[in-house]
């Protein structure tokens, strides 16, 4: 059986990383398939398998190209069927395929520049999602959207669990140094490290900062993110705080610094608005940091009492979590991990697709 993969959406994120481990097992586990694996990111992707092509295809996700080239493409290898990672795809491909959706983030918060971007995105959402075999997803709250808002049938929607990506290994020389020197940090300091997109909430992280600061309590932030450094209505804010001292943007660090980051600080804040599986729990999870995140429904299902939580909407329960936090012993996440790994996530996609 051939089976055709569209990974051109891969990027250097969690969810690019989190599609390449899943389809990486998925060959390996499936050896009596062939699989057609379509990317453009050709220096992100690469696996080594008999059973295995790799077609460069430099088509954006939601482009014209998309749409009048991308078809024939996928059509001349004769695919049993096509697994697409999100809602991208020509309209005009009639044959089978599975759609895994990451969460419905943008109907919510639209990060979208124009009108014109908004509605091509809403309107490929609804066609492509509709015609696809089955929808796969991380979660309830997504299901039970697609299932109102686009009038889906329950059958339609399978639940994936997800997994959270193992961390990098550390090589044991790059952790000998003083990570508070060399970053410039203070004693105390927590970590950012999931984007900036408006249901991330760092607004209303720059204000709980800004007011520890104003109470003389010396805990500094770091954004550990290369691309958030870019936001300068970010920067704007931390300037107009007086939090130029206070708060780090930190990229570019090797596994070890990483490591030191994360054990050093006194966690890791997560203070989203929205998220479907949260990929970016990966590190601390993997390396025992304490996580303190909002309150939502899908992270408690995950985290349990394992991590600590407040409400993302208020300011005050943000601050007043940091404010009582004392460091503790580290926590273990291996009940976490024993759910939510590759192994479990590949069995399930495994009997949905066949």
């Amino acid at each position: 059986m051939n089976i055709g993969i569209d990974l051109r959406f891969l990027e250097d994120d969690m969810y690019s990383h989190f599609a390449v481990e899943l389809v990486k097992n998925l060959v390996e586990k499936n050896p009596q398939n062939n699989y057609n694996i379509y990317t453009s990111a050709t220096d992100i992707f690469s696996l080594e398998a008999k059973n295995i092509r790799i077609h460069f295809t430099n088509i954006k996700n939601g482009s014209l190209k998309e749409q009048f080239q991308l078809s024939k493409i996928f059509s001349r290898d004769n695919n049993s069927f096509m697994i697409f990672f999100n809602h991208f795809k020509p309209l005009g491909y009639k044959w089978d395929y599975y759609t895994i959706i990451s969460g419905l983030k943008d109907i919510f918060y639209q990060n979208f520049s124009n009108y014109f971007d908004k509605y091509t995105y809403l309107f490929l959402l609804e066609k492509n999602l509709k015609n696809s075999k089955k929808v796969l997803c991380f979660d309830e709250n997504t299901k039970d959207e697609l299932i109102e808002r686009f009038d889906f049938s329950e059958s339609k929607i399978s639940l994936l669990p997800g997994f959270f990506i193992p961390n990098k290994k550390v090589i044991q020389n790059e952790v000998q140094i003083d990570i508070h020197s060399k970053f410039s940090l203070a004693d105390k300091y927590f970590i950012y490290s999931w984007g900036d997109g408006i249901e991330k909430n760092i607004d209303r992280l720059v204000q709980v900062f800004h007011r520890l600061h104003t109470q003389n309590l010396k805990i500094d932030l770091v954004f550990l993110w290369d691309k958030i450094g870019k936001n300068i209505d970010l920067r704007h804010a931390i300037v107009e705080s007086n939090l130029k001292e206070h708060i780090h943007f930190i990229d570019h660090i090797n596994p070890g610094e990483e490591h030191l980051l994360y054990s050093k600080s006194q966690g890791v804040i997560f203070p989203s608005l929205y998220e479907s599986f949260p990929f970016r729990l990966s590190n601390p999870i993997a390396l025992n940091t304490p996580i303190y995140a909002s309150n939502l429904r899908n992270i408690s299902h995950i985290c349990g009492d394992e991590i600590e939580y407040f409400s993302a909407i208020s300011t005050n329960s943000i601050l007043e979590k940091i404010q009582n936090i004392t460091k503790t012993t580290q926590p273990n996440y291996s009940e976490i991990l024993s759910k939510y790994n590759i192994t479990n996530t590949v069995d399930s996609l495994q009997k949905i697709i066949h």
